[in-house]
């Protein structure tokens, strides 16, 4: 993947979080329960960059 491509992938994922995170109900969880969803998120994100970096997936041009 080349380096505009993975720099628009972060932001998009940031945007999704900023937007995910924005709702009334999400603000009313606590900090224990918003930091334990976060690291669930966080590690699903790595999971699935490491499996494409493992199986070799790419798209071809």
């Amino acid at each position: 993947m080349n380096t505009a491509a993975t720099i628009v992938s972060i932001i998009a994922v940031l945007g999704a979080l900023i937007l995910a995170t924005s709702s009334a109900q999400f603000r009313n969880l606590g900090m224990s329960r918003m930091l334990r969803l976060a690291l669930i998120w966080g590690a699903i994100i790595i999971g699935l960059v490491l499996v494409v970096q493992l199986t070799g997936l790419s798209l071809e041009q």
